[in-house]
């Protein structure tokens, strides 16, 4: 079951909705290849994600550490 649905608007523009799942069932072989491509691009932009916000996190743990603060002042870093 794959945790997004592919809607095709009118205009013929596709929306991916995360609040709907897709049975496997119900989806022919064209749009299978279409979803599993679609799941292998989420999760990467998710992991891109989740990755930059890892890395914000770590340097505001870094700048309020005190240590930091010393080894700046000081041109170690």
């Amino acid at each position: 079951m794959f945790d997004f649905r592919i809607i095709v608007c009118a205009d013929g523009t596709e929306i991916i909705d995360r609040n709907l799942k897709t049975p496997f069932d119900s989806l022919t072989v064209d749009q299978m290849i279409e979803y599993t491509e679609t799941d292998s691009q989420l999760a990467f932009m998710d992991r891109m994600e989740r990755e930059a916000r890892e890395e914000v996190e770590r340097r505001r743990r870094g700048v309020r550490n005190p240590l930091y603060r010393l080894a700046c002042m000081c041109g170690l870093i």
